[in-house]
């Protein structure tokens, strides 16, 4: 009985002070879980067992399995928004600067095996769970659209960009960027996508997107129509 009893106490409502030091224990134990098992096999009673919490624990935090699958992905997205767009010291760079430093961020958190791993996860499932894909684009990539967005939005009004569409054009840029990647994840082997020079992409797709979003005179603008 007594056993017993110390065995509930570690699985169970966290004791009061520790709930961050919970929640990241809870998400680093997700990651491991859907990593090792895929989205389908993976449970919620799975992860509690990793993580050494109670069912109940994990969802008094998150509605359902997607929502902590979500919750896994911004974790990692959130370090490079941080990076990012933590500050305004990204506005004091040139164009070229910026755009090389943001893409070359994504670039390499989709490099990243852990990251590489969950989004094949999330491609190979989003027909099965289309709540799950759902859910990432709109805790996450909404967030990094918008905050690519904002920036765009500064630099064109401080005339250093023209961007007239700022959110439409934030979409397009990613989609410059980690469209190969993307490809290269879905489609070819692991090791396949060390083998290309990620550098030059990145500089080539941020000299074409600098050549669409340059400043244009009146009358280059209306010859160019």
């Amino acid at each position: 009985m007594e056993q017993s009893q110390q065995k509930t106490c570690k699985v169970g409502r966290p004791r009061r002070g520790t709930e961050l030091e919970r929640l990241d224990v809870l998400i680093q134990s997700a990651t491991r879980i859907f990593l090792k098992e895929g989205y389908g096999l993976a449970s919620i009673d799975k992860i509690a067992t990793e993580a050494g919490i109670s069912t109940r624990t994990i969802y008094e935090r998150f509605k359902n399995k997607a929502d902590l699958m979500a919750a896994v992905v911004e974790r990692l997205c959130n370090k490079d928004l941080v990076q990012m767009f933590g500050g305004n010291e990204i506005d004091d760079l040139a164009p070229a600067a910026a755009l090389s430093f943001i893409a070359n961020t994504i670039i390499n958190r989709c490099r990243d095996p852990d990251s590489a791993a969950l989004f094949r996860i999330i491609a190979c499932e989003a027909q099965r769970f289309p709540e799950l894909t759902a859910k990432v684009r709109r805790t996450n990539l909404g967030r990094l659209d918008h905050s690519f967005a904002m920036y765009l939005r500064r630099q064109t009004e401080r005339g250093v960009l023209a961007v007239a569409n700022p959110e439409l054009t934030a979409k397009l840029f990613f989609h410059l960027i980690s469209g190969e990647i993307h490809d290269y994840l879905l489609y070819e082997p692991p090791d396949a996508v060390s083998t290309v020079d990620w550098d030059r992409h990145v500089a080539n797709a941020v000299q074409l997107f600098l050549h669409g979003a340059a400043p244009r005179s009146t009358g280059e603008g209306e010859s160019r129509s």
